[in-house]
C-alpha cells in the first residue's frame, strides 16, 4: 500500500511542478527526477486543475492509513496541505498572502516594520568603508571588489576555489560522502543570480548569472549558500540518510511552494557563518583570492554586510505584500529602491522575480527561514542542530519548538 501512494504522490508533485514551470517559465537546468515516473510526466499533457486537486485530497484522505512514522506521517500532512493550496491556486482560487504562506510554508508571516531595516543600516554603516549615502557606499564598495573586464576570465576559477574551501569545512563539522562533487555553470536570461541543482549520485552542479554582477566578497555568501552547508549539502546529505538509509522516497521530488523550503533558506543564509568567525573569510579572501584578483582588503566587516543584507529582505517580503494588494508596479518598484538601497536596475529585476507566479510567497522563505534557525545554530549544540536540519524531515513548526 505504501508503495503506491508514495508513488502517487511523486506522480502529483511531478504534475504540479510541470504546472508551476509552464506557468513561471522558470529555469530549465538539469536536476535529478525519479526516472521512473519523470518520464511518463514529462510526456504526457498537463493534467486539469480538477484531477490535481482531486489527487491531492484522495492522498490527503489515505494518508493515515499508510501508518507511517509519527513525524513522518506529520511532515506529509504538511506537504500534501501545501499541494492542495497550489493545486486551489492553480484552479483560480486566491488567498490572503497571510494564509498562502501559513498554507505552503508553515509560517506565520506579517508586514516586516520598516524599524527592522535601520537595523540593517547601522549595521552597514558601521561595516562599510568610505562616507556619503549609504547606497553610494554599498555600491562604490561592490564594485570596488568585482574584476575588471580584462581579468573576468579568472571567476570560475576563484569560484571552484572557493566551493572547495567550503566544501573542505563542511566535512569538519558534519559526516559528507568523500566522493560528492560539484561543479559550476552558467546560465542567462533568467531572473536568478544563482541556483543549485541536485543531480543524483552525489552529484551536484551550481549555476551561477554571468549577467548579474558578483563582488568577490561575496564568494562565500553565494557558494556556502549554494553549496555547502547550504543546498547542495543538503541535498546529498538527505538523500543519503533519508532516501537511501530510511527507504523515504518521498524525497526524491521537491516542489518549491512546500514547507522544508523554509528550513532549506534559513539555513543556506546562516551557511557562511556557520563555517567562518567574524573575520577569517576576509582573512582566508586576502590570502588565496585577492592578490591574483589585484585587490586590497579594505577593513569591511563582511559578516555585518551580510547579515545587514539578509535583513533587507524583508523589504522584498513587504514588497510582496504590497503587490498582492493591487499595488502599481511603479510604487512597489520606488519602495524597494528607497529600503532595500537598489538601484533601478536591481530593483526592477527584484520586481520581475516578485511578479512570477507564486514567488510572492516564496520570498518569505528567507527572512522568516534565517530569523527562525538563527538562535539553534549558536552555542554548543550548533553541530548536532545543524545535522538535524541537513538530514531531517522538519518544517517551521518543529524548529519553534526547539
Amino acid at each position: 500500500m505504501n508503495e503506491q501512494w508514495l508513488r502517487d504522490y511523486t506522480v502529483l508533485c511531478l504534475r504540479l511542478n510541470k504546472h508551476i514551470h509552464a506557468q513561471t517559465g522558470y529555469i530549465d537546468v538539469e536536476e535529478y527526477q525519479p526516472p521512473e515516473w519523470y518520464e511518463q510526466v514529462q510526456h504526457e499533457p498537463l493534467q486539469p486543475h480538477e484531477l490535481l486537486l482531486h489527487d491531492t485530497q484522495k492522498l490527503m484522505d489515505s494518508l493515515p492509513q499508510q501508518n507511517f512514522l509519527a513525524q513522518r506521517s506529520i511532515f506529509l500532512a504538511r506537504q500534501l496541505r501545501a499541494l492542495e493550496t497550489v493545486a486551489r491556486r492553480l484552479q483560480g482560487e486566491r488567498f490572503s498572502l497571510k494564509e498562502e504562506v501559513a498554507r505552503c510554508f508553515d509560517l506565520q508571516v506579517d508586514w516586516v516594520p520598516e524599524s527592522v531595516f535601520e537595523q540593517a543600516y547601522a549595521l552597514y554603516d558601521e561595516a562599510l568603508p568610505g562616507s556619503g549615502s549609504l547606497a553610494e557606499r554599498f555600491k562604490s564598495w561592490k564594485a570596488a571588489f568585482t574584476l575588471p573586464a580584462a581579468k573576468k576570465h579568472l571567476l570560475p576559477m576563484f569560484l571552484q576555489r572557493a566551493l572547495d574551501e567550503a566544501r573542505k569545512r563542511t566535512r569538519a563539522l558534519v559526516p559528507f560522502p568523500a566522493d560528492e562533487q560539484a561543479e559550476i555553470k552558467t546560465i542567462t536570461d533568467q531572473p536568478v543570480r544563482a541556483i543549485a541543482c541536485y543531480l543524483g549520485n552525489k552529484r551536484s552542479c551550481i549555476y551561477l548569472n554571468p549577467a548579474v554582477p558578483f563582488p568577490l566578497t561575496d564568494l562565500f555568501y553565494v557558494l556556502c549558500h549554494e553549496g555547502y552547508p547550504g543546498h547542495l549539502a543538503e541535498a546529498v546529505l538527505k538523500d543519503e540518510e533519508l532516501i537511501k538509509k530510511r527507504g523515504y522516497l518521498e524525497q526524491r521530488v521537491g516542489l518549491l511552494y512546500t514547507p522544508p523550503f523554509v528550513i532549506s533558506e534559513g539555513l543556506a543564509l546562516l551557511a557562511h557563518e556557520l563555517l567562518f568567525a567574524p573575520g577569517e573569510a576576509e582573512q582566508w579572501l586576502a590570502e588565496h583570492i585577492y592578490p591574483e584578483a589585484g585587490l586590497q582588503p579594505d577593513g569591511s566587516d563582511l559578516t555585518k554586510i551580510q547579515r545587514a543584507t539578509d535583513l533587507l529582505f524583508g523589504v522584498s517580503c513587504n514588497a510582496a505584500w504590497l503587490l498582492r494588494e493591487g499595488r502599481p508596479a511603479d510604487e512597489v518598484r520606488d519602495y524597494l529602491q528607497r529600503y532595500a538601497l537598489l538601484n533601478d536596475e536591481a530593483a526592477h529585476r527584484q520586481l520581475a522575480s516578485l511578479q512570477r507566479p507564486f514567488h510572492q510567497t516564496y520570498i518569505y522563505t528567507y527572512f522568516y527561514g534565517r530569523r527562525l534557525l538563527e538562535a539553534s545554530l549558536q552555542g554548543a549544540q550548533r553541530q548536532e542542530r545543524m545535522w538535524q536540519l541537513l538530514t531531517e524531515q522538519l518544517t517551521a513548526s518543529d524548529i519553534s519548538k526547539w
